[in-house]
């Protein structure tokens, strides 16, 4: 697994003014998939990761999107050859392949539905080594999950905490949405 992309969110006080996902990709099983593709505005920076990882756009397989807010899924297009993933509530392009609970994308790669950002965001769990969870929105940030906070922007404070909850549960590493991977620390 390689971060492509660190996402970030640019605040002026309360108000979010500029804001693009983590773009991470993972290879398993010759597959090739990106989970988000981050913004437009950053499309190349997104190819020149891609480039310094010597992947052409045009070999990655999949793209996954956690859910169809701009700012995770407008360097959509960079990838033409890939199949897309989303979950049927995001209201995905025709073609886009719906991605519920259990959906296995590759080998040790599947989706997990985690509702509260949107109704249909989604997460995706990667067992290796560790397990990961690429999360989009549903922990944005470090922040987030120091304070136990839910993203700014919900649609359900209880689900979405339920998600945040449940992302800490499975994850040994989290990839937030918009900020580096960082360790949850378990309790001895």
């Amino acid at each position: 697994m390689l971060v492509l992309c660190e996402g970030y969110i640019v605040r002026d006080h309360a108000s979010i003014v500029d804001a693009s996902s983590t773009v991470t990709l993972i290879l398993s099983e010759g597959l090739l998939v990106v989970v988000d593709t981050g913004a437009y505005a950053r499309i190349d920076e997104l190819a020149a990761a891609l480039a310094g990882a010597d992947i052409s756009s045009k070999e990655v397989d999949v793209v996954v999107n956690t859910h169809l807010h701009m700012d995770h899924c407008g360097g959509n297009e960079v990838f033409p050859n890939a199949r897309r993933y989303a979950h049927r509530l995001e209201d995905a392009p025709i073609g886009t392949i719906d991605a519920e609970e259990g959906t296995e994308i590759c080998e040790g790669v599947s989706v997990i539905e985690m509702p509260g950002h949107t109704k249909g965001s989604i997460s995706v769990l990667v067992r290796s080594d560790r397990d990961y969870v690429i999360c989009g929105d549903a922990l944005p940030t470090r922040s987030n999950y120091e304070r136990m906070t839910p993203p700014a922007i919900h649609i359900d404070r209880r689900l979405a905490v339920s998600s945040m909850e449940r992302v800490i549960g499975l994850a040994d590493v989290v990839v937030p949405g918009h900020d580096p991977p960082f360790e949850i620390l378990r309790k001895m």
